[in-house]
């Protein structure tokens, strides 16, 4: 039997890896359809915000059990919005930071801790 701190992390790994996958499938999908179709610019950072928006919460409802979920949630968002920046930043050679990271980090954290919620919400229903 795992002891309570370890099953945290294990969810929190789990949601955060469930997270960055759908963000990598989702942004190559759109990045696709951007190639292919004439998507104006002004899409693309509200796009982002969805794809990001929805990984969170997949993760959150796919890795997090009931218990602690909002800072569970919470641990998840952060952790995703930093993996997927990095990955990303590395992809394009270049790190660069301001303040709409600190907002991306500040909209990962809620987003997950209201993904959390829901999420042990939802499996304390069914």
């Amino acid at each position: 039997m795992q002891s309570g701190g370890s099953e945290a992390v294990r969810q929190i790994g789990k949601s955060t890896g469930i997270s960055v996958v759908f963000t990598l499938a989702a942004v190559l999908l759109f990045a696709l359809c951007i190639r292919f179709f004439s998507i104006g610019s002004s899409v693309i950072m509200p796009v982002n915000q969805i794809i990001k928006l929805l990984a969170v919460f997949l993760g959150c409802f796919f890795g997090i059990k009931p218990g602690k979920a909002f800072f569970k949630g919470i641990a998840s968002g952060l952790l995703s919005v930093l993996l997927t920046y990095f990955l990303f930043a590395a992809l394009a050679g270049a790190i660069s930071f301001g303040w709409g990271n600190v907002l991306d980090l500040i909209f990962g954290c809620l987003a997950g801790g209201i993904s959390g919620i829901i999420a042990a919400s939802a499996k304390t229903r069914g």
